[in-house]
């Protein structure tokens, strides 16, 4: 007779050939209630040998309980699954008919799309559910968090760094609250690196409810990822978890607007202790909002005043993308030229300009052979430029040309799509 486990199987179809390291990761946190962090020590302890880690997890929680397994150290899938227990079958039968119906995804932590920076946390989650293909696909995320009570001042800082970093390739990460969180979010996803939303409740709850648009927004330019189960509501418990997977996505968290107590800050204190870098916005000293922040600043983060303090901290991250080729000889390496400009700390970041990251979706040999045809004048101006718009008197200042020659060479740069005129009298690098 089949157990209640094959009757959901069979459910399937088998249209679906779901990883027998899911149902054992399942098994352990359904039915055994193992807990992340009892997982996480034995596992490391036993040389990362999953299958040995959930031997001995089974053996110990039975011990632990008083009762006898009499399917210790069998390896089938019968064996583990076979449980006519109701909660652990409701928890399987929810996940799997979710899968199944493709309301969601899953990622166990050995899978190959399991984000890295993730897996090198402490405690990474076992399993992250998600909407949207983001999660696999990002390779450069800054997390932007923030008071859910945020000011004007608060929301528009929110929406100019999640825009400009966001519009160069830059994932943001956030929490998806009311808020900082949520102005970060809606204009991280009209721009190339879209945006993650990381969930303190089930993948499949709405919360809060003014975020419903938003919400659904967000899988067609990013994606909604959680670890905890399909049906979990918002417990206050759930959020200091959560804020430890928006750092531990991230190369760094940039914090605008947060009291001293809040969980902007605990997000902060995640990010340090997995060696992550923090960048504070000052605010008005009356504010209490601002309390987080001038804290944080006190304490060492980085006093954040536009998107090129933050980008200036990651140019050791990128490969130079800038080749000069002779005919014939591709592939010579070129140099990569650094200023000591935070206007100019873009440069330092080639491929990010144009919207991905380096070794993207630029077309490097004809960069190259447009790079080998500029004068020496042309390219000065040229490595002048960063991201970040600049006038042409700074242009100027930095090259040390005359107005009516720069004026020309920025004319050439442009016809050769290398820049753009972003306003009156302000440009910025497009590759």
């Amino acid at each position: 007779m089949k157990d209640k486990v094959e009757e959901v199987d069979d459910k399937m179809n088998g249209k679906e050939n779901y990883s027998l390291l899911l149902k054992k990761i399942l098994y352990l946190l359904l039915e055994k209630k193992i807990k992340p962090g009892e997982f996480w020590e034995l596992y490391r302890e036993n040389n990362n040998d999953f299958e040995k880690t959930f031997k001995l997890l089974k053996k110990y929680r039975n011990l632990k309980l008083n009762i006898t397994d009499t399917k210790i150290g069998s390896d089938s899938e019968k064996d583990f699954s076979s449980n006519n227990n109701y909660p652990y079958l409701a928890g399987y039968r929810r996940v799997m008919e979710g899968l199944h119906g493709k309301e969601f995804e899953v990622l166990t932590f050995e899978d190959e799309k399991y984000p890295p920076l993730l897996r090198l946390i402490y405690y990474p989650p076992l399993l992250l559910f998600y909407k949207g293909g983001k999660i696999k696909e990002s390779r450069f995320n800054l997390a932007i968090v923030g008071t859910r009570k945020c000011s004007p001042y608060g929301a528009e800082v929110a929406k100019y760094m999640s825009r400009e970093l966001s519009r160069i390739g830059v994932t943001i990460v956030s929490g998806l609250a009311s808020g900082i969180d949520s102005y970060a979010h809606k204009e991280a996803i009209k721009e190339k690196g879209g945006s993650i939303g990381v969930l303190g409740c089930g993948i499949d709850v709405i919360y809060p409810e003014e975020n419903r648009s938003l919400y659904e927004e967000m899988i067609g330019n990013g994606s909604l990822v959680s670890e905890f189960f399909p049906g979990m509501p918002p417990l206050k418990s759930n959020f200091p978890l959560r804020n430890r997977i928006i750092s531990g996505l991230c190369h760094g968290v940039i914090v605008i607007e947060a009291t001293e107590k809040s969980g902007a800050i605990i997000t902060c204190d995640h990010a340090l202790n997995q060696n992550r870098e923090v960048f504070a916005v000052p605010g008005s000293i009356f504010s209490s909002r601002s309390r987080g922040c001038h804290r944080l600043i006190r304490e060492g983060a980085k006093l954040v005043q536009d998107v090129d303090d933050v980008l200036e901290e990651f140019s050791h991250l990128f490969a130079p993308e800038k080749k000069l080729e002779d005919e014939g000889e591709k592939g010579k390496a070129g140099e990569k030229t650094f200023t000591n400009s935070a206007s100019n700390s873009c440069s330092n970041l080639p491929g990010l300009c144009n919207g991905s990251l380096a070794g993207g979706a630029t077309n490097s040999t004809t960069f190259s052979l447009l790079f080998k045809k500029l004068g020496k004048e042309h390219k000065k101006v040229y490595d002048a430029l960063g991201c970040k718009a600049m006038n042409l008197e700074e242009i100027v200042g930095f090259t040390k040309l005359e107005v009516k020659r720069v004026v020309g060479i920025l004319s050439d740069l442009e016809l050769e799509n290398l820049i753009e005129e972003s306003s009156f009298n302000r440009y910025r690098k497009l590759v």
